[in-house]
């Protein structure tokens, strides 16, 4: 919690159907809910709202802010960029580039974290760039990250493995984002604007 202007407000990140959303609860009566140019979801709520109900709101409104996160998309993403042979060919092509430079990435990115992950697997994702069960120690990487630029898929792997040092996407997560990957707020908006390299 922090006072700006003698007001209590308060900011924390939450997860809710696949999107990260920032909440911010200060002295208001309703909620808001605004789609950011590069994506980003942000919700305006009273300081009592209880969670549950903020939950409900975002899921009540997921498709109008997908509506208007693919508005604001500069360019689309890969996998909406080829059909049928040509995109499984395409997708061929990503999974080689990733298993030549993954190893050497997943590598570095443990050093620098801290951590290890037992499992590492690809996977043809329309909706995230990665997950982590957290549990199994197991992680998956959208196939596409081979169509970026390798800080894209470096930050992708960085993001997963800080999951298995803290589940949740709040202020000690973005901490250690911030010490692991300095970058990671340009790469995301790089990754999710669907700008291509």
């Amino acid at each position: 919690m922090v006072k700006t202007s003698g007001k209590s407000v308060k900011i924390y990140h939450l997860t809710e159907n696949g999107l990260d959303i920032q909440v911010t609860k200060k002295a208001i009566r309703n909620m808001y809910l605004r789609v950011g140019a590069d994506g980003s979801v942000r919700v305006s709520a009273p300081l009592r709202m209880p969670e549950h109900d903020i939950r409900r709101f975002i899921r009540e409104r997921s498709d109008w802010i997908e509506a208007k996160q693919q508005g604001k998309r500069k360019s689309p993403q890969p996998w909406e960029l080829y059909e049928g042979p040509e995109r499984e060919e395409k997708k061929r092509e990503c999974r080689t580039r990733l298993e030549e430079i993954l190893p050497q990435v997943i590598r570095e990115c443990e050093e620098r974290v801290g951590v290890h992950a037992e499992e590492w697997r690809l996977r043809d994702m329309k909706t995230r760039w990665g997950t982590c069960n957290v549990e199994k120690r197991r992680i998956w990487l959208n196939v596409w990250l081979g169509e970026y630029p390798r800080e894209c898929l470096e930050y992708v792997v960085t993001h997963e493995l800080v999951h298995l040092l803290e589940r949740g996407h709040n202020r000690i997560f973005y901490g250690y984002m911030d010490a692991f990957c300095p970058r990671w707020k340009s790469v995301k908006t790089r990754l999710n604007s669907g700008v291509q390299p």
